[in-house]
């Protein structure tokens, strides 16, 4: 097998390689014989078959798995003898084979960057820390009473008002077609949960029984379907009953139906899941800023590929969330998208591809330091990811447990995030956190004006000319 280096430069790697004609004929008879010695030939008996009659009948398909074995044990072979760490898997292209001739191919691939010396000293972050008011624990533990108050038919025929249920039955039309999922039947309706679009809910107060109601509504502008969104519709509704919903006292029978053994076990339990929220919220806000200090301080070639692969991931999910279809965005004007976000096509590709150059840069690096400092995931915090992922699905827990035990890739989106989350904490642990103690109103502003920084950021780069390497 000969080897010879093509193509060494930055990350990119080129490779021709030629495998000789005796190697491939000694894999084939191989093949062949081990064939041979399987199949039922009328006349022979297994194992007792002439080469020359299983060349006629199986040379086809056993060339294919010889070549294939070739020049994936070739490929390996390169990437051992030169000490490659890939970024992805190679691009191999065969040259036109001619049986008894020698085998040759190109391979092109990106190797990963080297990092050296990673320094983290010196970084220092703010860290938010919520006090949960007593109201927003009242307000949660209200909640709570209100969601399991059991409704129950009207004892005297009255109009429905806020705070009923309604059951009704409803189809959606815009522009006179049928809305996608936009029909029920037998539906109970809060009047005032602000369930449905904003407007439905207020038009069925003031009905009787058996009335059928046209709602005239206007999907929001932030509609999760881009394709109603800030669109007029009409629901039409019929009131089959009237239910209503009476108090619900927050005492120790809610909290033993809770499955508490006191009141104030509840109320620690309220505090403690809000506290946890607001952790939650306040650790991706930090985590945001360790990781624009990474992308400030460590620059490095990334592999383009992994760039390109990234991209199409963002550009077919931001599809998605828009309702384009893929196969014919490629023939819009454009004018959707700035209809759906204010931006020409153009401008979101530029700040995407910065998008997925920062993921992939940031990626490799949190990987390298990772692996540098013993930091993984165990088995246990997987599982943990895995079943709360499961409660996400009441009802279907088995199945998303056996879709993510048989399915390798979808795992490793649950170890992913775990996994940096672990380094962040370690880097954390390494620099200066400075902990502020907020409202929750308070960082809810926060959070909002730094998601509006960093977009503006993404935008301010994407606009800048990128520098020749």
């Amino acid at each position: 097998m000969q080897i010879t280096e093509t193509l060494n430069q930055g990350l990119k790697r080129e490779f021709d390689i030629i495998i000789p004609a005796k190697d491939i004929n000694s894999r084939l008879n191989t093949r062949l014989e081990a064939i041979g010695k399987r199949v039922k030939i009328p006349g022979f008996r297994p194992g007792k078959t002439p080469l020359s009659l299983l060349k006629q009948r199986y040379q086809a398909e056993a060339l294919g798995e010889v070549i294939e074995s070739c020049v994936d044990k070739a490929v390996k072979q390169a990437v051992q003898d030169h000490s490659l760490k890939l970024a992805l898997k190679p691009n191999v292209t065969l040259n036109s084979y001619e049986e008894g001739k020698d085998l040759t191919f190109h391979m092109d691939l990106e190797v990963l960057p080297t990092i050296n010396e990673i320094k983290l000293d010196g970084l220092s972050f703010e860290k938010h820390v919520v006090t949960i008011p007593s109201e927003q624990i009242a307000d949660v533990l209200k909640n709570l009473a209100n969601r399991h108050r059991e409704s129950r038919p009207l004892q005297k025929p009255r109009k429905s008002k806020k705070g009923d249920v309604v059951i009704i039955d409803f189809k959606g039309f815009v522009d006179d077609k049928p809305i996608e999922g936009g029909e029920g039947q037998d539906y109970a309706l809060e009047l005032g949960s602000g369930s449905f679009i904003p407007g439905f809910e207020d038009q069925l107060i003031g009905h009787d029984k058996g009335m059928n109601v046209e709602v005239k509504v206007t999907f929001p502008k932030e509609y999760h379907e881009k394709r109603y969104a800030n669109k007029p519709a009409r629901f039409d509704v019929t009131i089959k009953d009237i239910h209503e919903l009476p108090s619900v006292a927050i005492d120790v029978a809610l909290a033993e139906k809770l499955g508490f053994k006191s009141l104030k076990e509840m109320e620690a339990a309220v505090e403690a899941n809000l506290s946890k929220d607001y952790m939650d919220q306040s650790f991706l806000n930090t985590k945001r800023h360790v990781l624009d200090a990474l992308a400030e301080r460590f620059t490095f070639d990334v592999p383009q590929k992994m760039i390109d692969l990234e991209f199409d991931n963002i550009w077919i999910q931001l599809l998605r969330e828009l309702g384009i279809d893929q196969s014919q965005a490629a023939n819009m004007d454009g004018k959707t998208f700035k209809d759906a976000t204010g931006k020409s096509e153009d401008d979101l590709r530029k700040d995407y591809k910065v998008i997925a150059e920062r993921r992939v840069r940031l990626g490799i690096l949190l990987a390298e330091i990772g692996n540098r400092n013993n930091i993984s995931v165990s088995n246990q915090e997987l599982m943990e990811a895995l079943t709360a992922r499961a409660r996400e699905f009441p009802g279907q827990e088995r199945e998303v447990f056996d879709f993510y035990r048989n399915n390798e890739s979808a795992l490793a989106t649950l170890r992913a995030p775990l996994f940096e989350n672990k380094v962040v904490d370690f880097i954390l642990e390494k620099s200066k956190l400075k902990e502020i103690h907020t409202t929750p109103e308070e960082l809810e502003k926060i959070l909002i004006r730094e998601e509006e920084e960093a977009e503006k950021k993404i935008s301010q780069v994407a606009k800048k000319p990128k520098k020749q390497k």
